[in-house]
């Protein structure tokens, strides 16, 4: 019976998912503000300067909800990965108890317990990243405030 566990094996094409939805949420910001700059010259000699400060503002207040939602999203995706890293230490144990009390096929359950530690590791590991990404938005938005400006996409 020498197959392997469905979950750890499916669980490594996750980050690349998540790296990609946060670069596209990158792009599409990215699209927004250069759509933006090119509305402004385009209806300058159009708009009355209260129009176009209300516009821009109402533009920037959008553009502030989406970086909220994009960052609740990593942040959710953080607790999930810990959460996941917790099971799969706890699915390591019980198949190390089991392996040790003589339950069942001892090499299995050693190989269960080897599976489920690589994986929480993997999943610490993508908290961490993700994490990461937080704490870079956050630095960003912090200097975006200075400036007066709001974060670029990367």
């Amino acid at each position: 019976m020498g197959t392997k566990s469905r979950h750890p094996g499916s669980v490594e094409t996750e980050p690349e998912a998540g790296g990609n939805r946060r670069e596209e949420i990158r792009r599409r910001l990215g699209a927004i503000r250069t759509r933006l700059d090119e509305l402004r010259a385009e209806r300058q000699d159009e708009v009355t300067p209260a129009a176009l400060s209300e516009r821009i503002a109402s533009a920037q207040r959008q553009l502030a909800a989406s970086l909220a939602a994009a960052d609740q999203a990593v942040a959710a995706s953080v607790r999930a990965f810990r959460r996941a890293a917790d099971a799969h230490e706890q699915a390591g144990l019980q198949h190390e108890r089991a392996a040790a009390a003589g339950f069942g096929d001892r090499d299995q359950h050693e190989r269960q317990a080897a599976i489920h530690r690589a994986a929480a590791v993997a999943d610490t590991q993508r908290a961490e990243r993700a994490e990461s990404l937080l704490r870079d938005e956050t630095t960003d938005d912090a200097r975006g405030a200075e400036t007066g400006q709001a974060a670029s996409p990367e």
